[in-house]
């Protein structure tokens, strides 16, 4: 019947908001000088991450919340791989961020740190200078470029994992 078929369709509906409730994405960042964005959201260093949206992809979704919270062009970020999954705790739930690494393609502008999303400073960070940002790295960041590290290692040795 009718009503059978709406109810379906209300449940796929209910069933996809549920998947993508406790659903985040994120992004690491690279501009054309090989510098890592962080953030400083709620006294610690962040990578740019958020909710994943209804009908969106994780991917875009690590694409928009990036351009949010730092006020980089959502165009000129570049998908350039897929990382990790993260998982951490919040207010006893278990979040689940998977991130990407995102190329920004633009020139170097003044960022616009999303005050009411907690972020007081947005900054391009040398490679060589992130490992002073590591005591106030929030575990997950750290995790992320730990992972990055060992695919760059494993990469240069010819076990390439990332395409």
């Amino acid at each position: 019947s009718t009503q059978q078929g709406l109810i379906n369709k209300l449940l796929m509906n209910l069933l996809q908001i549920m998947k993508h409730k406790n659903k985040r994405a994120g992004g690491l960042v690279f501009n054309k000088k090989a510098q890592i964005l962080l953030i400083f959201r709620k006294g610690s260093w962040d990578l740019p991450k958020g909710k994943v949206e209804k009908n969106e992809t994780l991917a875009s979704a690590a694409i928009r919340e990036t351009a949010e919270e730092t006020g980089l062009k959502k165009n000129q970020l570049i998908l350039e791989n897929s990382l990790l999954t993260t998982a951490h705790s919040l207010k006893g739930k278990k979040i689940k961020t998977k991130w990407y690494l995102l190329q920004y393609y633009g020139e170097k502008k003044k960022m616009i740190p999303q005050i009411e999303e907690g972020i007081s400073k947005c900054k391009w960070v040398d490679m060589a200078s992130i490992e002073s940002y590591r005591p106030k790295l929030r575990n997950y960041a750290k995790d992320v470029f730990e992972f990055l590290i060992i695919e760059k290692i494993k990469a240069s040795s010819g076990k390439r994992i990332i395409s």
